[in-house]
């Protein structure tokens, strides 16, 4: 798809990929920066909200293998263009304040539009814009300019709320950020459309079937072993969604505080992606896994290691800092997995869906289990408990990547 077109055009797609490849997310993940102020103006629990994520996730998760299929079939071009224009349009319900039942359905409504039809076209076309040698970097690359994004959009999203005085009334600060975080996915829909190529749909997949595509990718267990990595991975991920609530709520920082440390925390991601993708390329993805899991257990468990009496902004920043490096970088190269696993590009699109499907399951339960942390256990003990509970995690993450690397 990408091999025959000028050097410009080639950067152009992967700037659009970057740009769509965030975008799409900034309404149902709003809780990462914004956790409180959502709290209050929808008049939810942190449990409740932690429910409106695993509705997202549960939809996302009945669509990753059938979005695999259809990343296979449909054009990528019109995949990505209907889901960010879709996924905008939603976003402009929620400024109404809807219901919570009505926030329920908009968050399936977001499962599907960010999944079905976008995820597994995205990865695709990551994956044949780079070559054999070059995977680390081309899916660095896609996650550091995601991250680029993302921090320029939390940047637009703080400054909206700070000018509508979010501080002091929330609602107004929030509707500004849905404001933004509405239009961001329509323009890049537009964006994507005139920018990326017409792509001819079922390359390399045209003469098998669907079936036999999924009998070959459920039989190779390195896809397994991939599905098992990413879960760990993305499960710990999770908890940076936390930093900016920990902030406000175990240090006693403001609400402004905490969504500045969410800008600064997502400042980090482009840079991280981008050399965690170079280095991968030469030290081997796995082994950047590998450092990338040991070192999270060590810092998430010093996190639950300091009392918050002990903590101070200071030290939160350089913990969030640390963490957030890590963090961003196994995201930047654990899909590059692909090819040291030695997957086939017949393949591609059912494997990740395959691998999605499992992966992101964290999606429907982690926000329920930090949310049931937060509201059993009053202030800083309660987060204390949840990131311990990722160190555990992350160790299992460890030895799950060591497993694979005595296969390769």
């Amino acid at each position: 798809m990408l091999s025959h077109t000028s050097n410009l055009h080639r950067w152009l797609t992967m700037a659009s990929l970057m740009l769509a490849g965030e975008t799409i997310f900034l309404l149902p993940y709003m809780r990462k920066t914004f956790q409180t102020s959502l709290e209050e103006v929808f008049r939810i629990s942190s449990f409740e909200l932690g429910f409106l994520s695993s509705m997202f996730g549960l939809l996302a998760l009945a669509c990753y293998l059938p979005g695999g299929w259809l990343a296979d079939r449909i054009s990528v071009r019109r995949l990505l263009s209907f889901s960010l224009i879709a996924t905008g349009a939603g976003g402009l319900v929620m400024l109404a304040i809807p219901t919570y039942p009505q926030m329920l359905a908009l968050h399936a409504f977001w499962g599907v539009t960010s999944i079905l039809t976008f995820w597994a076209a995205l990865l695709k076309a990551t994956r044949l814009w780079g070559t054999s040698e070059t995977q680390g970097t081309s899916f660095g690359l896609l996650e550091g300019g995601r991250g680029a994004t993302a921090a320029v959009m939390a940047t637009v999203a703080t400054t909206a709320f700070a000018f509508a005085g979010g501080d002091a009334n929330p609602r107004a600060g929030l509707v500004a950020v849905i404001w933004v975080y509405s239009g961001a996915p329509l323009l890049s829909g537009i964006i994507v459309w005139f920018l990326l190529a017409e792509d001819t749909p079922m390359q390399g997949t045209a003469k098998s079937s669907a079936e036999g595509l999924l009998r070959r990718a459920l039989t190779t267990p390195k896809v397994w072993f991939m599905a098992g990595i990413i879960f760990f991975a993305y499960l710990i991920f999770t908890g940076s969604y936390y930093f900016p609530a920990y902030a406000e709520r175990g240090l006693g920082e403001s609400k402004l505080f905490g969504a500045q440390l969410g800008t600064f925390r997502d400042w980090l991601r482009p840079i991280a992606a981008i050399f965690a993708g170079l280095i991968a390329d030469r030290i081997g993805v796995n082994r950047g896994i590998a450092i990338g899991f040991s070192t999270l257990a060590l810092l998430y468990g010093s996190l639950w290691a300091v009392p918050s009496s002990a903590s101070s902004y200071q030290l939160l920043f350089a913990q969030v800092a640390v963490i957030s490096v890590m963090l961003f970088a196994l995201r930047g190269i654990y899909f590059a997995l692909m090819e040291e696993c030695r997957i086939p590009h017949a393949l591609t699109g059912i494997s990740i869906g395959l691998v999605s499907m499992i992966a992101y399951t964290p999606d429907i339960f982690s926000h329920l289990i930090a949310g049931w942390f937060l509201d059993t256990h009053a202030g800083a003990e309660g987060f204390r408990y949840f990131f311990a509970f990722l160190a555990t995690m992350a160790t299992a993450g460890l030895a799950l990547i060591l497993t694979l690397n005595r296969r390769l």
